[in-house]
């Protein structure tokens, strides 16, 4: 009986596997690259702040483990209702101090191509 070779398994699964990561990156560049903004007026629905928070990070320095912290900073985001879609932007903390649920507000921002989500880009009063 001759010597069997590899399992064919063993070279179908990267491939898929590298198909599906070129098909994936490729996506979100034709759906998000190179889009044109507008401006129109956006209802608030809601806020949320995320206060400030640490992540750490494992790297090894000259054959040593070292775990460093990181600071992540708070952010402001607005829940918005720009015509019949939800999206949501970050704002600066007067600015979100400012507004309540259902101030009216001034957005610029991007549709994507093929998903067809709203980007927002920049909030003004």
């Amino acid at each position: 009986m001759p010597p069997q070779g590899p399992n064919p398994f063993v070279y179908i699964f990267p491939a898929v596997l590298l198909v599906a990561a070129v098909l994936y990156f490729a996506y979100g560049a034709v759906d998000r690259t190179g889009l044109t903004s507008f401006q129109t007026e956006a209802q608030v629905t809601g806020k949320q702040h995320t206060p400030v928070s640490t992540t750490y990070i494992t790297e090894r320095v000259a054959g040593q483990t070292m775990t460093r912290p990181r600071q992540n900073p708070e952010a402001y985001v607005l829940a918005l209702k720009v015509g019949n879609d939800e999206t949501g932007g970050a704002v600066s903390k007067q600015l979100y101090d400012s507004l309540k649920a259902g101030d009216r507000v001034h957005v610029t921002a991007r549709r994507t191509r093929i998903s067809k989500r709203i980007l927002i880009t920049d909030v003004s009063r």
